[in-house]
């Protein structure tokens, strides 16, 4: 096995939970030798922080003449069971792979015969592939039951069930294709919403028809359909709409709880695009209360219980952003960040999670911390994904910047900021007077002269339209000039704020 292979293999093994290693031992292992050398790798791949293959060949030939070969197939081997084995561990947890192997059982039993004995098995398989919409594997048993009749020579069987099986075919084949439509439909709305997309780029989703269907026959169609009608609201910015599907979506796939435990994934996404979708309604009562509800949801495997945590820390430090909770939000860091210690992944160096990080000490006051944060924000690479929030950071880097009295290094800030704006199609109405403002900031000589551009930027604000505010909304630009003119800590002037909108709603 080459050194990019032995990389794969220490992946693998990472990336097992507790279980998953705990039953390979018990299987792998069943006379329990600690001295069999493929269980010994694998003991020593699980306890290194770090991949390291010289000394997990030194651990393995403890003594002995080491040979490279005889390493490379014996790590090809321990990558080979270990797949296996996970693939047994499936079979006890997973529909399809029930499924699946119901299936191969038929293949077996045709090669040998047993023709009544695969009637009995394609009985099975149809049941629960009828129950979980397996429409595939339902087309297959159709192909399984015909070739079964003709080797048979059951002609009656033939004579009665032909047509029958002919009729279900196209039910399945028109699903089939429907589900494949309305994923087709869905992915660019999601590629859309994840590289800036406009309302008029999708135009042509929105007028579909299949988004204006009400009636599904099944609820995978329905399930997918609903998925896109909240995308597809969310990027027309319709408040209403995007939290109305939202709540619908959950409602329809709680409808039928059985898909929720082979589906855990999109349940996971649904409920936190519903999260999104109250804190776009500032209904953040409703927030909380969703987003506790994530936890309650049971991991099928290592990475649901990764998405499970990300989506509830992201929506978590995001309502606490919206209530102005950052003080609660800065002592959770401390267990965050030892817990993502222990998913040993990368996934939460991103946008998202900086721009939070960077947030939440901003509000407390700590502009040190909020500018490392910042920092290893900005040295991220620009991809296509979350554009706002990568021209966001430029903005938030000059008023950190103006927080921390660097106002000779903001005059040449403004400047980059303003080419990567431009370069970026991100200098629209809102970003050019944010420039003005920060410029004339720097040139302010004295209090007043501040509080005067404070004063007239807030005014700026109050004028430019809503659709303009929203590209960098995200921050709470009108809170922050705000505190500046009354005087008042940041975070006091969100709760406040937060307090009024609750009795105006009230």
């Amino acid at each position: 096995m080459s050194k990019k292979h032995s990389d794969k293999l220490y992946k693998l093994v990472k990336s097992l939970s507790t279980a998953e290693k705990r039953y390979f031992k018990v299987v792998a292992n069943k006379k329990g030798d600690a001295t069999n050398k493929y269980i010994v790798l694998f003991d020593a791949i699980d306890a290194q922080e770090s991949f390291d293959d010289i000394a997990l060949m030194e651990l393995v030939y403890k003594g002995e003449e080491i040979k490279s070969r005889k390493y490379s197939e014996l790590k090809g081997y321990l990558f080979d069971v270990i797949l296996k084995t996970l693939q047994s561990y499936d079979e006890r947890s997973s529909v399809f792979n029930k499924i699946s192997n119901i299936m191969s059982n038929v293949d077996v039993l045709f090669k040998r015969g047993h023709m009544q004995l695969c009637k009995d098995e394609l009985r099975k398989a149809k049941k629960l592939a009828t129950e979980y919409e397996d429409f595939t594997t339902l087309y297959e048993i159709l192909k399984w039951e015909k070739w079964i009749a003709h080797t048979m020579m059951d002609v009656d069987f033939l004579n009665t069930e032909l047509d029958r099986i002919a009729t279900e075919e196209s039910q399945y084949v028109e699903q089939l294709n429907l589900l494949s439509q309305y994923r087709n439909l869905f992915l660019e709305l999601y590629l859309k919403i994840k590289s800036g997309g406009k309302v008029a780029d999708v135009q042509h989703i929105i007028d579909s028809k299949l988004l204006k269907q009400n009636k599904f026959k099944s609820h995978r169609t329905h399930v997918i359909c609903y998925r896109a009608k909240a995308l597809m609201a969310h990027i027309q910015m319709d408040d209403d709409a995007f939290q109305d599907y939202s709540r619908e979506l959950i409602r329809i796939m709680e409808s039928k709880p059985h898909f929720l435990k082979v589906e855990v994934s999109e349940y996971i996404s649904a409920l936190h695009n519903y999260c999104v979708s109250c804190s776009s309604k500032r209904d953040y009562d409703e927030l909380f209360v969703a987003n506790e509800k994530m936890k309650t949801i049971v991991p099928l495997n290592m990475d649901d219980r990764l998405k499970i945590y990300r989506q509830y820390k992201q929506v978590y430090f995001s309502w606490s952003i919206k209530t102005g909770e950052f003080e609660k939000a800065k002592e959770s860091l401390k267990e965050h960040f030892k817990t993502i210690g222990t998913f040993k992944t990368k996934s939460f160096d991103d946008h998202q999670f900086y721009f939070h990080y960077a947030y939440i000490h901003f509000g407390c006051g700590d502009y040190d911390n909020a500018l490392y944060y910042l920092n290893n924000w900005l040295n991220l690479p620009n991809t296509i994904d979350n554009p706002n929030l990568q021209m966001l950071s430029r903005v938030f880097n000059l008023i950190l910047h103006y927080e921390l009295g660097n106002i000779i290094l903001l005059e040449s800030l403004i400047k980059s900021t303003y080419r990567f704006l431009k370069r970026g199609n991100h200098l629209h109405e809102m970003e050019k007077a944010f420039l003005s403002f920060i410029n004339s900031l720097t040139k302010a000589q004295s209090k007043k002269a501040q509080l005067a551009c404070f004063q007239k930027f807030k005014n700026q604000l109050l004028m430019i339209s809503n659709n303009s505010e929203a590209r960098i909304s995200s921050f709470d630009l009108m809170a922050w000039v705000d505190s500046k003119l009354l005087n008042m800590d940041f975070a006091e002037i969100v709760k406040n704020n937060l307090h009024k909108q609750r009795q105006h709603a009230a």
